[in-house]
């Protein structure tokens, strides 16, 4: 099996992930107002910045926001997504090569995407634009299994699907990993929140098929794929609904110089 490119891979599964996906709790933005001063003032670069899911967060706030996203499908979504806000455009590029001014942003942002970024070459390119003192934020909406057994049964078939699951989930990204990237032994500081989705059948099937994983249709394992999670909804749902426990994990911290 040919592993598409992370460039590439969520192409036509654009709409799905526009409909379907959970957003960023609004939580973020007074954690990081009071944990790094965070303010409307603030220039972000929110990087590979999709269908503009993290990006709206800081928009709210008044930030100036530059998406930068390599994928033409997801960059035109977001920019969709956000129309009519004066405060966010989207730019070609990638976390390696943004394209960007250097030193001219208050802070670089990621969500649910720094796990498909080249470690050395985008911190060299974070630091490039980023001016002093450099904050860096990542976040992901996260499935532990541990929180429920809806979540376990939905791990078990994506290990089942036989697709790159096991090497490409954001669950790969350990915070060891992501301390490391800030260098000088800096860490990261994290804050952990519930974000849980009720989901209808309809949802349940378009948030997974919104995975650059799961199985188009012109895949053979894509009639499987729907079935088992029909299964599992059949299973677990009340008057309609489908519990699915997720959190988001959000993390900052300053990129040594």
């Amino acid at each position: 099996m040919t592993t598409p490119d992370s460039t590439t891979r969520f192409s036509g599964r654009v709409e799905n992930y526009l409909r379907y996906r959970p957003r960023y709790p609004r939580e973020i933005i007074p954690i990081l107002q009071r944990e790094i001063g965070l303010d409307s003032s603030w220039r972000v670069a929110d990087i590979g910045s999709g269908t503009g899911f993290l990006a709206e967060r800081f928009v709210e706030l008044g930030c100036e926001v530059t998406g930068v996203e390599p994928n033409g499908a997801m960059r035109e979504a977001g920019d969709r997504y956000l129309c009519g806000r004066g405060n966010f455009h989207g730019v070609d590029g990638t976390a390696e090569s943004t394209g960007l001014p250097g030193a001219s942003f208050d802070l670089v942002s990621a969500g649910q995407a720094f796990h498909w970024f080249k470690p050395a070459s985008t911190r060299a390119e974070f630091k490039r634009i980023l001016r002093t003192p450099g904050w860096i934020v990542l976040v992901w909406n996260s499935r532990p299994a541990a929180l429920s057994l809806v979540t376990r049964e939905y791990e078990a078939i994506l290990g089942e699907l036989g697709q790159d699951y096991e090497n490409v989930a954001e669950k790969n990204t350990r915070p060891e990993t992501m301390n490391g990237f800030l260098g000088n032994g800096a860490s990261l500081a994290h804050a952990r929140f519930p974000n849980i989705q009720s989901y209808t059948w309809d949802q349940l099937r378009g948030r997974a098929l919104s995975s650059s994983y799961a199985p188009l249709r012109s895949d053979r394992r894509h009639g499987w794929f729907v079935q088992a999670l029909r299964a599992l909804y059949e299973r677990h749902q009340v008057d309609g609904l489908l519990a699915f426990p997720y959190e988001t994990n959000l993390y900052w911290g300053q990129l040594a110089s």
